[in-house]
C-alpha cells in the first residue's frame, strides 16, 4: 500500500516507466518492419477490385451476347474476390500492431503487479 509507483504516479509516469522498462528488456519485433508494406498492399488490392469489379459492371452493361456478359460478371466476381483478399490483409496487419502493443502492456502489467 506503501508503495508510491503503483499508486501515486500518474500516467505520464507510468508511460515513462513502461517506455524504459521496455527498452531495458530489448524488445525485438522483427516483422513489424514490413508491416506498413502489407497495409499499403491490402489498400492497393482493396482499390483495385474495387476498379475491377466497377468496369467490368459498365462492360457488361453495354453487351448483348449472354456469353460476353457472362465473362464479364466472372471478371466482376475477381474484382469482388481481390477486394476481400485486400481487406484481409490490411485488416490482419493493421490490427496486428495494436494487438501486439495491447499484449506486452498487458503482460507488463501483470509482471509489475498493478
Amino acid at each position: 500500500m506503501d508503495d508510491p509507483k503503483a499508486t501515486d504516479a500518474g500516467p505520464a509516469d507510468r508511460r515513462e516507466r513502461f517506455e524504459a522498462d521496455l527498452a531495458e528488456i530489448q524488445v525485438r519485433t522483427g516483422a513489424a518492419a514490413s508491416e506498413p508494406k502489407l497495409v499499403a498492399l491490402g489498400i492497393a488490392l482493396m482499390v483495385a477490385g474495387i476498379v475491377l469489379a466497377i468496369l467490368a459492371f459498365v462492360i457488361s452493361g453495354g453487351q448483348a451476347d449472354t456469353r460476353d456478359v457472362l465473362s464479364t460478371v466472372i471478371l466482376g466476381l475477381i474484382g469482388v474476390s481481390i477486394t476481400v483478399a485486400g481487406a484481409v490483409v490490411f485488416l490482419r496487419y493493421s490490427l496486428g500492431r495494436f494487438f501486439r502493443a495491447w499484449l506486452l502492456r498487458l503482460i507488463y502489467e501483470q509482471q509489475s503487479g498493478t
